[in-house]
């Protein structure tokens, strides 16, 4: 499968309600001018954060130059805001996830710079800055919705082209491997449940 169809796969996983809409693209496009405008400082804060923990900073030598980095996320940002979100659009989410399992890029760590955004944004984006309370949680909302879906692609992406590379490495085929898995993972339940006990 495709990085194009596997993105397109995870967002129809992804529940209606929650899933990134035409509604949100148009939200973020009426802001797109705000947005632009906090581009530097989202930027600086986010690397910022990453070297200031001992786990991540080492990732920002692996991907190469912090100014690299930054870039990337410069590049991103200002596509994100000139959409379309067209399979083009999704299909980068879901090669961000094969690029992570290649410089060491964890889940955990792409949720958690998701979450310093989604945490950082509303003191971008006051009732003030955008006109109003509703405007501010429109706002909010359709980036929580686009973190999601970005989020949902890139580790299913990091995990499916993870396996790929398994059975490309093994020369197992996928429906073997299936099997294999399958009779595998009742081991592991079992282990995890006793290592939990009553729960």
């Amino acid at each position: 499968m495709g990085i194009i169809e596997q993105a397109k796969k995870t967002l129809d996983a992804i529940p209606e309600g929650q899933r990134f809409s035409a509604r949100d693209a148009e939200i973020l496009t009426r802001h797109r001018e705000l947005l632009l405008s906090i581009e530097d400082d989202l930027v600086k804060g986010f690397y910022d954060t990453i070297q200031g923990n001992a786990h991540m900073a080492p990732i920002i030598s692996n991907g190469g130059a912090r100014s690299d980095r930054e870039t990337t996320l410069r590049r991103w940002w200002q596509r994100t805001l000139a959409g379309p979100f067209d399979d083009q659009y999704w299909g980068w989410q879901s090669l961000v996830g094969v690029v992570h399992i290649k410089v060491g890029v964890k889940n955990p760590m792409m949720m958690g710079m998701w979450t310093w955004v989604l945490e950082w944004l509303p003191t971008q984006a006051t009732a003030e800055a955008v006109g109003s309370e509703v405007a501010a949680r429109e706002l909010l909302g359709a980036v929580g919705r686009l973190a999601l879906a970005t989020q949902a692609i890139i580790a299913e992406s990091y995990l499916d082209n993870y396996l790929e590379t398994v059975i490309r490495i093994t020369g197992f085929k996928p429906a073997l491997l299936e099997r294999m898995f399958n009779n595998e993972i009742n081991t592991v339940l079992a282990e995890a449940r006793a290592q939990l006990g009553t729960i």
